[in-house]
């Protein structure tokens, strides 16, 4: 059996990666954002904003309100100012500050809206974005997430989404309201004054050109940020997953050097990245230096030739300095446009991997106990590494396979295959006579039900756990369950039985009560055909005979293949399959195997006494 760490390690030194394809969703179906491409990353991601634009609609209504409304307010000023100036009536300069502040504090409140509906809808975009980076996820092979950890995998799904939703909530409200200001507030200087509009209209300009020369400039650089921080992430999930043999070894000083790199090369990832990403803003901010002092000295030179009030020099002044505002919040924008477009690349490049595990079209299989039939089958993990060589056999439908071999032999890597978890290189696995490859994969696990060694819990209560969160399933039928595999008594003492919530990770459970929750799941599905990959390694003799009970009540009504390092968990199987070397030394009838003293078998069985006897 080849474990997960030296298939990873073995697909890193060989760059045995997923395939890119053009089909970005692998097995089983598609998402409203189908078939993304390289280029135009930021036309792909609107896509997802297409379900919300009656929000959108709403949105850039209250943008054009709340525009509106600072472009009011300075001219408001202006008038202050030149009525008390010419010592204007008192009602008039009440009536103006009223109504200031009136707009002032209706501007507030739209503003307030505008921010809502802006993360609102950055939010219900990137959130389908997660599903559906999840979903893709979760159909790729084995071969893709054995490559990748947990905790890397969260910086891909999360981490990445997240820049796009905080990008695309200032998005909305700061770009598409920034140039609508500017449209407001150059439009209003042309009406007053041409020359000083022109001033202001050529800052604008070639403050936007250079922004755009210089918007990708820190995107390959934040990409790599984020490939150190999503490494990062990795390391602490797998150090923490392994915290006893970590602390029972005394790698901890190992672990923290280890962090410390990781560290290290976030810092100077993201140095560079935030240095890079600054350009655009210090660029608006030298422009801006050069366009207020020239529109501040024509303001000043006109007003002393008296061609302008007091107030107009005023409203010069508020205008160029809420032209800076806008201008300063693209530059600024271009900081978060980076970081999201680093974020949409690494998303495009997750869906451009297809799983090799290719959905079939086949939903009919035989009614009862499935047949199983491996036809000269050759699989490796990786290429020039065979692990499974010319396996051939053949089991009837309700017939018991007992498979045994030394460690490495290729028992696990015979179940893996069996349930399309990875593609075979050559041969053909047959499955009451059809190809397991021409079969729709929730089919084939319709019809498949596994027990592996470990049992995975989830955060959700205990019916959660033994139905997989499927409510089809009546709390009579667990019970029922239950009781013939002899977890009833078990469940009737917890304060609030199937009610009970259970944490994620099984610490809650022994390994003879995790088993007997694992059979159970299966039982409920009501296979056709179980695989039970050494159920009963890690339990005592007592648990052991509970547990063979259980596993010979659920082999009664289908096709069964037990996996075993204890012989004695085979002593009711009708076939033996000896494997070595990941090839089929011996497969015949159970009894005469036995009977057989020149047979593997029986030469296993004499050892297995042996070691008991010692």
């Amino acid at each position: 059996m080849q474990t997960n760490t030296q298939t990873e390690h073995n697909l890193n030194r060989n760059g045995n990666t997923p395939r890119p394809s053009v089909g970005p969703f692998g097995v089983g179906g598609g998402s409203p954002a189908q078939a993304p491409q390289a280029t135009g990353s930021t036309a792909w991601m609107l896509r997802y904003v297409k379900p919300i634009r009656g929000r959108m609609a709403a949105l850039m209504l209250f943008l054009l309100a709340t525009t509106a409304m600072q472009l009011i307010n300075p001219q408001l000023v202006q008038h202050f100012i030149d009525t008390a100036s010419a010592r204007g009536p008192m009602p008039v300069l009440v009536r103006l500050a009223g109504l200031y502040l009136a707009v002032a504090l209706v501007n507030q409140l739209v503003t307030v809206i505008v921010s809502y509906l802006g993360n609102d809808v950055a939010w219900r975009a990137t959130n389908q974005l997660r599903g559906d980076l999840l979903r893709h996820c979760l159909r790729l092979d084995m071969r893709f997430h054995n490559l990748k950890t947990p905790g890397e995998m969260i910086e891909r799904i999360d981490g990445d989404v997240t820049n796009m939703s905080n990008f695309f909530a200032t998005f909305i409200v700061q770009i598409v309201g920034s140039f609508i200001l500017l449209a407001g507030i150059l439009g209003v200087m042309f009406w007053h004054d041409w020359r000083i509009a022109t001033v202001m209209t050529a800052f604008t300009a070639v403050s936007i050109t250079a922004m755009m020369f210089v918007r990708d400039l820190g995107v390959r650089s934040t990409q790599a940020e984020r490939q150190a921080t999503a490494a990062l992430f990795g390391l602490m999930e797998e150090r923490i997953a392994g915290i006893e043999d970590l602390q029972a070894n005394g790698h901890v000083p190992y672990v923290m050097h280890r962090f410390h790199r990781a560290m290290r090369s976030v810092f100077q990832t993201g140095r560079r990245a935030w240095m890079l990403r600054v350009v655009p803003w210090n660029v608006t901010v030298v422009l801006y230096a050069v366009s207020v002092t020239a529109v501040l000295s024509m303001g000043v030179r006109l007003y002393l030739a008296g061609q302008v009030s007091l107030g107009m020099l005023y409203l010069f002044f508020q205008y160029t300095q809420m032209l800076n505002d806008p201008i300063e919040q693209l530059g600024n924008q271009m900081q978060d446009f980076q970081r999201a477009k680093s974020g949409m690349r690494r998303s495009l490049e997750l869906f451009s991997l297809q799983s090799e595990i290719a959905d079939g079209a086949e939903t009919e299989l035989p009614e009862g106990p499935l047949a199983a039939s491996f036809e000269h089958v050759h699989f490796s993990y990786n290429p020039g590494e065979p692990v499974l060589h010319d396996v051939h056999f053949e089991l009837k439908p309700g017939e018991r396979l007992g498979v045994v071999g030394r460690t490495g032999s290729g028992k696990s890597s015979l179940s893996r295959v069996l349930l399309r978890l990875y593609n075979i290189d050559r041969g053909c696995i047959r499955l009451g006579g059809v190809d397991i490859r021409s079969i729709r994969l929730d089919a084939l696990y319709r019809r498949v039900g596994m027990v592996t060694q470990d049992v995975q819990l989830f955060d959700g209560t205990l019916r959660d756990n033994l139905t997989l969160f499927n409510p089809a399933v009546s709390d009579a039928e667990i019970l029922d369950v239950t009781a013939r595999l002899g977890l009833r008594p078990w469940i009737d003492d917890l304060p609030l039985g199937l009610d009970t919530h259970l944490a994620a990770g099984g610490t809650s459970l022994s390994a003879g009560e995790a088993q007997l929750f694992a059979l159970t799941r299966v039982f409920l599905t009501q296979p056709s055909l179980v695989i039970l990959d050494e159920p009963s390694s890690r339990l005592d003799p007592a648990t052991e005979a509970t547990l063979q009970s259980a596993v010979d009540q659920l082999l009664e009504q289908c096709t069964g293949i037990v996996i075993a390092h204890r012989l004695s968990t085979l002593e009711k199987v009708d076939r033996i399959l000896v494997l070595q070397h990941g090839q089929v030394v011996e497969f015949g009838r159970r009894a005469d195997l036995a009977a057989d003293p020149s047979s593997h078998f029986a030469a296993l069985l004499r050892t297995d006494r042996l070691e008991e006897f010692a």
